[in-house]
């Protein structure tokens, strides 16, 4: 008899969950990964039901949310799998991060979440994929805009939570962090080094493409806003100066962007907006070089893998990054590029993009670990114990 597991997770392609976006392509791969366990697993999507948003004024707001809030933690507490799977911080609750009422009523269930799980022996596991109060002051740290998260209470439902939690996923980087705030036993940890990212082997070209190509092509995928701004000028005045390059970027934030080529006089760059996935996938392999742009004065990005780095390698790609640890850790572990500081970076990129030479053995290797991140067989160890129930 296999082992049953319920998967609660917003569903790629719902409304506010692109399914293009980091969280959209790991669910994907994961419940594929989950599908696709030897021995094999009865898998139990539980789909989260988007956000009531036709609601007028903060009280209507607060009703609707309790109501949604009440329907998905009834459902984890009548549900009767052997596993429970969660998605940190992609919890149903934390749309509603600044509301105090929320965040109470959150922490009350997971509580009682936890001692379902001692009293019934179902056995909970927690995915971080993001560490929200670390990502926030990092941002202010970084030059942002202040937390206005109620540091406290997140707390305290983080520690309710990775507590209760008979095993807790989570990149390489998070680990002294959870484990010294939390003092969870490090068994119960399960690391990756890389995200899996689920493209397919082979793509048609979409009909709805223009695709422009240069001698040297670089790509961009995801938001650009103004915390990459100093380091994307930087990156434009070299792609500026080699005009036979292209610079192909696609995700939300097309406003900035349009501004900083108009500002800086940039024509070899081209902007698509937000695409689907496989056309986001089909342009990344018509492309070169991808490019990781975060600062590195926010410590929060040091200590995460990014999604993006997976993408360009199940795309084939080489990567030139800025000099963030766990990137640079990983970029130097595959072999497929440089991470550097960004005024270095940004003389590299134009070496790469007038000296292509530099650069097809970075591109070889990441092709080499395409499958790889396809596959997800970074995770198959902590999803083969599940399937095992050990």
């Amino acid at each position: 008899m296999s082992v049953s597991l319920s998967f609660f997770a917003f569903e790629p392609g719902a409304a506010g969950v692109p399914a293009g976006s980091g969280t959209g392509a790991f669910v994907t791969g994961l419940v594929k990964l989950l599908r696709e366990s030897e021995p094999g697993l009865e898998v139990h999507t539980r789909w989260l039901r988007p956000v009531e948003r036709r609601v007028t004024g903060r009280l209507d707001g607060l009703r609707a949310a309790s109501r949604w809030v009440a329907f998905e933690v009834g459902r984890m507490l009548r549900d009767r799998s052997r596993y429970l799977l969660f998605i940190y911080p992609k919890l149903p609750i934390l749309a509603h991060v600044e509301e105090p009422t929320m965040l109470r009523l959150a922490h009350a269930s997971f509580r009682v979440l936890a001692a379902k799980s001692l009293l019934t022996r179902q056995r909970v596991v927690v995915i971080i994929e993001d560490l929200p109060v670390e990502m926030a002051e990092g941002r202010a740290i970084g030059g942002g805009p202040a937390s206005t998260l109620n540091v406290k209470r997140l707390r305290g439902m983080e520690r309710t939570l990775f507590r209760s939690a008979d095993r807790i996923v989570l990149p390489a980087g998070f680990v002294d962090t959870v484990s010294d705030r939390y003092g969870l036993d490090p068994s119960s940890f399960r690391t990756f080094r890389r995200n899996i990212y689920p493209s397919p082997a082979t793509l048609e070209a979409p009909k709805d493409l223009d695709f422009e190509s240069g001698k040297v092509n670089f790509f961009y995928s995801g938001a650009v806003d103004s915390h990459l701004a100093a380091n994307f000028r930087e990156v434009l005045r070299s792609i500026r100066n080699a005009p036979e390059a292209r610079l192909h970027v696609c995700g939300p934030g097309v406003e900035p962007l349009r501004e900083w080529l108009s500002e800086l006089d940039v024509p070899n760059v081209r902007q698509y907006g937000q695409l689907r996935v496989e056309q986001h996938d089909w342009l990344a392999r018509q492309c070169d070089v991808g490019l990781i742009l975060y600062p590195t004065d926010n410590p929060y990005n040091h200590l995460t893998p990014t999604m993006k780095y997976s993408a360009y390698l199940a795309n084939g790609l080489a990567v030139l990054s800025t000099d963030l640890r766990s990137v640079a850790e990983n970029v130097r572990a595959d072999g497929v590029g440089q991470a550097m500081p960004i005024r270095e970076l940004a003389l590299e990129i134009l070496r790469w993009a007038t000296r292509p030479k530099l650069w097809p053995e970075f591109k070889s290797n990441a092709a080499k670990q395409a499958e790889v991140i396809r596959s997800g067989s970074e995770m198959k160890g902590w999803v083969e114990e599940i399937a095992q129930d050990r």
